[in-house]
């Protein structure tokens, strides 16, 4: 449920007109390559590629800082959306959406090809999952404070559809210059699906912040998306590739569980 603090809030949300958006996003991705690079041009090995990942996914909370700075865009608390408010409810909903569409793309990407894993290789996958969670969770602290805290905050007088559209474009630009880091030699299918993916998980995120007014319900389900998901999606079965049917009704579950969040949140406010 919003809160009264969030709902004043939106009644003095400042316009955010594209350019400055668009610039936002260039400055955003421009660290991130810088941040890359070593690997984009096809220095380093997975050594390097573990310690510049954690090290990309701070770039929008930095060039958020930035912003925050040259456009005196209010209190950091506010502008990065860092209250608790209806965190534990939205955290409790995001966690049994990722679970409820893992164990669904689990059981299609049975059915369509995929074999299940060795008892022996999923009980270590599923003793990593928990600590794994956290360590994700932190990371995805900057990437969260950029898209969903700074950027939603920047959009949220205007209706959800644009709000999420904007996320989700800014949020798949910002990757292109990490793909290499993310997929590796994987091959473009895999880039591919990773990039539709995250477009359709950013929807669902900013519905979360803006049920909740916080940030943290989406840095704790980013991190689920990272270590859950990949749990069930990844380590509990395996193919030659990549799953399109699974991956397919991925999308249109996560659409659908944005929009669902989406009206709830509409005839709340």
């Amino acid at each position: 449920m919003t809160t009264l603090h969030e709902r004043q809030l939106a009644t003095t949300a400042p316009r955010a007109p594209l350019p400055r958006t668009a610039a936002f996003l260039a400055v955003a991705t421009a660290l991130c390559l810088a941040v890359a690079s070593p690997i984009v041009l096809g220095d380093g090995g997975d050594d390097l590629a573990a310690m510049l990942v954690p090290a990309a996914q701070l770039t929008p909370f930095l060039t958020a800082l930035i912003f925050l700075r040259l456009l005196r865009g209010g209190r950091f608390v506010d502008a990065f959306a860092l209250r608790w408010g209806g965190s534990w409810r939205a955290i409790g909903l995001g966690l049994a959406v990722v679970v409820g569409i893992g164990l669904v793309q689990l059981g299609i990407g049975l059915a369509s090809g995929d074999e299940l894993s060795a008892s022996g290789a999923i009980a270590p996958a599923a003793a990593a999952v928990l600590p794994l969670l956290v360590l994700q969770c932190v990371f995805a602290i900057g990437e969260e404070l950029g898209w969903r805290g700074w950027l939603v905050t920047q959009w949220r007088d205007r209706p959800f559809v644009q709000v999420a559209a904007v996320s989700a474009v800014a949020w798949v630009v910002w990757h292109l210059p990490a793909l290499p880091l993310i997929v590796g030699d994987a091959g473009w299918q895999e880039g591919a699906a990773y990039l539709l993916a995250i477009a359709s998980w950013a929807p669902f995120l900013v519905a979360l912040r803006l049920a909740s007014g916080s940030v943290w319900p989406a840095v704790i389900v980013h991190g689920a998306l990272n270590s859950i998901r990949v749990f069930l999606t990844q380590s509990v079965a395996s193919g030659d590739g990549v799953s399109w049917p699974a991956e397919a009704a991925g999308w249109v579950l996560w659409l659908a569980a944005a929009a669902l969040l989406a009206r709830r949140v509409a005839r709340t406010r």
